[in-house]
C-alpha cells in the first residue's frame, strides 16, 4: 500500500471492520498489519479523538496475534494513547508482562519501554522490579536487553525519583568495579549522566580517578558513538588533581582526534578543551593536532563544514593565544559554497588575519567584494576590509588602497560600503588619509541607503578643509530634507549648525536657518523637534549680551565634542567563553549564545573548582618542544609523574632490511593506538631501510 493511502484521515469504523475481520492467517494477517499502519499513520497526524476508540479492538488483537511487527506497533499505540485511557490500561499491563517473558529479546525490550513510558503506579512498580532483575542477573540476560533496562532507569526517574535512586547507586558500583561489557558501561554513565541534568537539586556528575580511567579504556572497544558520549560526558564529569594527570588525559585521547567520524572528533576535541583550563603550559603539536583534525573536517557534507566552521569561530574567539593554528587559504570561499558556508568563512578570514597574512587576506576580500553573484556577500567583504583597517594600523594603507580600488568600479552598492568604511577610517586615522576625501563628492548620485549617506555628510563635515565647496555638497542633501530619513535629518542639522559656529557667513546661517527652521515647523517628529529646539536655543545663547561667557568658542567646543576611540573587540565574555568551550559541537556553538539564551529551564555547564584550575587562561603559555615527551599511555600509572610505560630496548637487528625486522604477512596493523606502549610501525615506512652503523642506545 502507498504512503499516501495510508496517511489519510480515516473514521473509527473504517478501520475496526478491517481490523476485526478474520480472511484466514495469512491475509488477515496482512490486513491487520495495514490497518495498524493506518492508525500509527493518523496518530502521527494527530488524529487522536477518532483512533482512541479503537483501544479495545488493538488490544484484541494484540491478545491473538504472534507477529513481532504486530506487536511492535500495539505497543507504539499504547503509548500514545496511554494518557487518555488511563481506566483501560489494566486490560494492556497483562499482555505486556506476557511478552516480557516471552524469549523473544527484540520483543522484551519493546515491551519494556512500553512498560516503563506509561505513568501509573503499576506500572512503575513492575518496571522498577523487572528492570532491577534485567540488570542483575549478568549470566543469563542478553547486552542489548540489559542496555534498554538501563536506559528505562531514566524514565523510572521522571514517575518516581525515590525509587530510582535505588538503581542509581547501583550504577554507580557497576562503574567502578568495571568489569561489565564495554557498551554497558557506556550506557550506566550515560544514564548517570541524565540524572543530573533532569533533576535540578543535583550538581553536575562528578566521577572518581578510577571510574574516568576505566571508561577510558573502553575506548577502542566501543562503537563511534558511544565513544562519542563518552568524551561528551567526561566533559565536566572527572576533574584532574594534578597537572600531570591532566597532560595525561590528553595523550591518551588525542588520537581519537584523527576518527573518521565527525561527532567523535568534536567532542573529543571538547574534552582536551576542557582539560586545558587545568594544565600549566600547552604544547605546540597538541595546537598543530586541532588545526589538523578541523581541517580535515572540511572535506564532509555541507552541513558538517557548517558545524565545524561555527566552532572554529569559537575557539579563534575564545582566548587571547588561540587553541588552533589555521591557513586562511583553507577558508577561501569556492563558487559552488552556499551562501551560509561562505558567510561563516569570511567570519574566519577576519579573524585568522594578523600583520603576517594580512595582504593574502585582503587580496581574497577584494575579489569577493567584486563577486556581482552575492551582493551581500560583497558588502559583507567591503565591510570586513574596512574593520581590519581600523583593526591593523600598520596594514590600513593597504586596506585604504584596495578600498579606493573598489570605489572606482562605481557600482552603487559598492560605493555605498566603501564611503561608509571610509568614515570609520578616518575616525580611526584623522590626519592619515585625508587625501581620499576630494574623491568622494564625485560619486554622490550613488549614494542612496541611510548609512552611507550619513557617513558622508560625516566626512563633509568633519574634513571641509579637504573640500573646495563643502557647503555647495551639502546643500544636495538639503535641498530633499523633508524626503529623508530620520537618522539623516538628525545628521544634517547637526551638521548646518557645526558649519554655522565653525564660520559665521551669509551662507552658514541660511542653510543653518533653513533646516531649523524645517525641523521646528514643517515635522511632527518630537526627536528631531527637541534637538533642533535645543541647537536653537545654543545660538540663542551665543549671541546673547546677558551671557558674555558663553560665546562662539564655548559652542564650538560643545559641537565638537571629542569622540570615543574605535575599538574592535573579537573576544568572548569569560564566562560566557567557558560556557560555550564546554558546549563544542553542540547547537550552542552555532548560535555563540549560552544556553539561558536558547532553551528555557536548561542548566548551564561549569567549570568544576579545583586548585589546578587556571582562571587566566593568557597566561598559558605555549612551548614548541614536547616537556612530556616520556608521558605514558599506560592507564594504571598516575602518581604524579609522566614516565614510560616500558624501557628503552637496543636494537640489535638495525642493519637489517624493515620488511625482515616487521613483515605484515597480510594483515593490516592499525598505526594508532591507545596506549602508548604498543608501538606499530606505519605500513608506508616499511620499505626504508636502517642503514645505521650502530645500535641506538
Amino acid at each position: 500500500m502507498s504512503e499516501s493511502k495510508v496517511f489519510y484521515k480515516y473514521k473509527a469504523h473504517e478501520i475496526r471492520g478491517e481490523l476485526v475481520a478474520d480472511s484466514g492467517k495469512t491475509k488477515g494477517n496482512l490486513r491487520r498489519k495495514t490497518c495498524l499502519r493506518k492508525i500509527i499513520a493518523n496518530l502521527i497526524m494527530g488524529n487522536y479523538h477518532e483512533m482512541s476508540q479503537l483501544f479495545v479492538d488493538v488490544v484484541q488483537v494484540w491478545n491473538v496475534e504472534t507477529d513481532l511487527e504486530i506487536k511492535r506497533m500495539c505497543h507504539q499505540y499504547v503509548c500514545t494513547l496511554a494518557p487518555t485511557k488511563p481506566d483501560q490500561l489494566k486490560l494492556v499491563l497483562p499482555l505486556i508482562l506476557q511478552d516480557l517473558r516471552l524469549n523473544s529479546e527484540e520483543l522484551c525490550i519493546i515491551a519494556l519501554r512500553t512498560l516503563t513510558s506509561i505513568n501509573d503506579p503499576s506500572y512503575s512498580q513492575e518496571g522498577f522490579q523487572h528492570i532491577k532483575k534485567i540488570i542483575m542477573s549478568t549470566s543469563k540476560t542478553s547486552v542489548p536487553l540489559r542496555k534498554a533496562a538501563i536506559h528505562s532507569i531514566i524514565k523510572i526517574d521522571q514517575i518516581d525519583h525515590d525509587k530510582a535512586l535505588e538503581l542509581y547507586y547501583f550504577l554507580l558500583d557497576m562503574l567502578d568495579y568495571g568489569k561489565e561489557e564495554p557498551t554497558i558501561l557506556i550506557a550506566a554513565v550515560t544514564v548517570l549522566e541524565q540524572f543530573h541534568v533532569r533533576n535540578p537539586e543535583m550538581q553536575q556528575l562528578q566521577v572518581s580517578q578510577n571510574i574516568c580511567l576505566n571508561l577510558l579504556e573502553l575506548v577502542g572497544k566501543i562503537n563511534e558513538w558511544d565513544t562519542a558520549n563518552l568524551f561528551d560526558i567526561m566533559t565536566t564529569a572527572y576533574t584532574p588533581k594534578t597537572h600531570s594527570e591532566a597532560h595525561h588525559l590528553i595523550d591518551i585521547s588525542i588520537p581519537k582526534l584523527h576518527d573518521l567520524n565527525s561527532a567523535v572528533v568534536l567532542n573529543t576535541l571538547k574534552f582536551i578543551v576542557y582539560l586545558t583550563n587545568y594544565v600549566d603550559y600547552i604544547e605546540e603539536k597538541l595546537v598543530r593536532k586541532f588545526s589538523g583534525s578541523l581541517t580535515a573536517l572540511l572535506n564532509k557534507p555541507l552541513e558538517i563544514q557548517f558545524l565545524v566552521l561555527r566552532n572554529v569561530i569559537l575557539l579563534l574567539l575564545s582566548r587571547d593565544s588561540p587553541l588552533i593554528h589555521l591557513e586562511p587559504s583553507n577558508f577561501f570561499a569556492e563558487y559552488t559554497d552556499p551562501t551560509y558556508i561562505k558567510d561563516t568563512k569570511l567570519e574566519i578570514l577576519y579573524l585568522l588575519a594578523n600583520e603576517e597574512n594580512i595582504s593574502q587576506i585582503l587580496d581574497e576580500l577584494r575579489g569577493q567584494a567584486t563577486d556581482i553573484d552575492d551582493i551581500q556577500m560583497s558588502k559583507k567583504s567591503i565591510r570586513a576590509i574596512g574593520n581590519l583597517a581600523v583593526k591593523y594600523p600598520h596594514s590600513s594603507r593597504y586596506s585604504v588602497d584596495v578600498l579606493l580600488e573598489l570605489l572606482e568600479f562605481g557600482v552603487d552598492y559598492i560605493v555605498q560600503e566603501v564611503i561608509s568604511m571610509l568614515k570609520n577610517i578616518l575616525r580611526k586615522y584623522p590626519n592619515q588619509f585625508n587625501f581620499v576625501v576630494p574623491l568622494l563628492p564625485q560619486y554622490i548620485d550613488s549614494i542612496q541607503d541611510v548609512e552611507s549617506k550619513c557617513a558622508m555628510i560625516w566626512i563633509i563635515t568633519n574634513h571641509s578643509k579637504e573640500l573646495k565647496d563643502p557647503l555647495d555638497v551639502l546643500r544636495q542633501y538639503s535641498n530633499n530634507f523633508m524626503s529623508e530619513s530620520l537618522e539623516v535629518q538628525l545628521l544634517l542639522v547637526n551638521s548646518a549648525v557645526k558649519f554655522f559656529c565653525r564660520e559665521q557667513s551669509k551662507e552658514t546661517e541660511q542653510l543653518c536657518l533653513k533646516l531649523l527652521s524645517n525641523a521646528t515647523e514643517n515635522n511632527d517628529n518630537p526627536d528631531l523637534r527637541d534637538n533642533a529646539y535645543m541647537y536653537w536655543r545654543l545660538l540663542s545663547l551665543v549671541g546673547n549680551p546677558s551671557e558674555p561667557l558663553f560665546n562662539n568658542d564655548v559652542a564650538r567646543d560643545i559641537l565638537n565634542g571629542e569622540l570615543p576611540v574605535i575599538e574592535i573587540s573579537t573576544r568572548l565574555d569569560p564566562s560566557v567563553r567557558e560556557e560555550l568551550e564546554l558546549n563544542i559541537g553542540s547547537i550552542l556553538s552555532v548560535y555563540l549564545k549560552p544556553v539561558s539564551q536558547v532553551f528555557r529551564g536548561v542548566r548551564p555547564k561549569q567549570l568544576p573548582e579545583s586548585s589546578i584550575l587556571n582562571h587566566e587562561k593568557s597566561s598559558l603559555s605555549i612551548i614548541a618542544g614536547s616537556a612530556s615527551s616520556n608521558s605514558t599511555g599506560n592507564l594504571s600509572n598516575l602518581d604524579g609523574t609522566r614516565r614510560s610505560a616500558s624501557p628503552v630496548k637496543k636494537m640489535v637487528d638495525f642493519d637489517k632490511p624493515a620488511e625482515t625486522v616487521n613483515q605484515l604477512k597480510d594483515r593490516r596493523k592499525s598505526s594508532i593506538s591507545l596506549s602508548a606502549t604498543k608501538l606499530v610501525r606505519k605500513p608506508s615506512m616499511l620499505a626504508r631501510k636502517l642503514s645505521m652503523r650502530k645500535p641506538f642506545q
